[in-house]
C-alpha cells in the first residue's frame, strides 16, 4: 500500500489483486473503474484508489490494466499537486484528486510501466521495453529504447535522474546517460554524442 497526504485528504492506493467484477465476492466496492487496453478481456493487474477525509472514504476507484504485472511500490505512482499518476501494466493512468476523475491515460511501455517520476514540468516513465516523457496532457514527447530491457540483473539502480540527465541500466548491465530531450550522452560501449 502507498499513502500520500493532500490538502485534508489522506490518498491510499493498493493492490487488488483478488478483485472481481461487480459487487459480488469483494470486501469493497470501488465507485469507478477504469481499464486500459484489453484490460476488460485480459485483466492482469488491479490496483485500488481510494480518498479518505475524516477517516471516511469520500471517493474511490480500481485501475485495472493488461500487460506485464505491476504493483504498488514508492514509485509506481506520483502525486503532482492535484494530479494523482500511476502505472498499471502498460499504461499511465492520470486521475483528478479529489474526485478521481480520469484525466488521460497512455499507454507508456509494449510491457510494464515500473516507476513514473516529475521530470521539470513533465513526467518520466521507467518502462520495460523503454523509457518515455510524457507532459501534463499525457502526450508521448519522445521515447528511448535500448540494447534490453531496463532491469538490472543485480539489482542495481535502472533508472535515476541526475542534474544534467538520466542514468539507466539494462539488463545485460550495459549503462546509458540520455538528456532530458532523449537523446544518448553516453552509453559503457564508448558511443559518445
Amino acid at each position: 500500500m502507498k499513502r500520500y497526504q493532500y490538502n485534508d485528504l489522506t490518498i491510499e492506493i493498493l493492490d487488488e489483486q483478488d478483485y472481481r467484477f461487480g459487487p459480488a465476492g469483494n470486501y469493497f466496492s470501488y465507485k469507478k473503474q477504469y481499464f486500459g487496453i484489453d484490460a476488460q478481456e485480459y485483466p492482469t493487474s488491479k490496483h485500488g484508489i481510494k480518498v479518505w477525509r475524516d477517516d471516511q472514504v469520500i471517493d474511490s476507484c480500481i485501475i485495472i490494466g493488461s500487460g506485464g504485472t505491476t504493483g504498488v511500490h514508492q514509485n509506481s505512482s506520483l502525486l503532482d499537486d492535484e494530479h494523482l499518476l500511476l502505472c498499471c501494466c502498460d499504461t499511465i493512468f492520470c486521475l483528478t484528486l479529489p474526485c478521481l476523475k480520469l484525466e488521460w491515460k497512455t499507454q507508456a511501455d509494449p510491457a510494464t510501466c515500473f516507476q513514473v517520476f516529475k521530470l521539470q514540468d513533465d513526467y518520466a516513465v521507467h518502462g520495460e521495453f523503454q523509457i518515455v516523457r510524457i507532459d501534463k496532457k499525457g502526450k508521448i514527447k519522445w521515447e528511448f529504447g535500448a540494447a534490453d530491457i531496463f532491469v538490472s540483473v543485480d539489482y542495481k539502480e535502472e533508472f535515476k535522474i541526475e542534474n544534467d540527465g538520466i542514468l539507466l541500466t539494462d539488463f545485460s548491465n550495459t549503462k546509458y546517460k540520455i538528456d532530458f530531450d532523449g537523446r544518448l550522452i553516453w552509453d559503457t560501449y564508448g558511443s559518445y554524442n
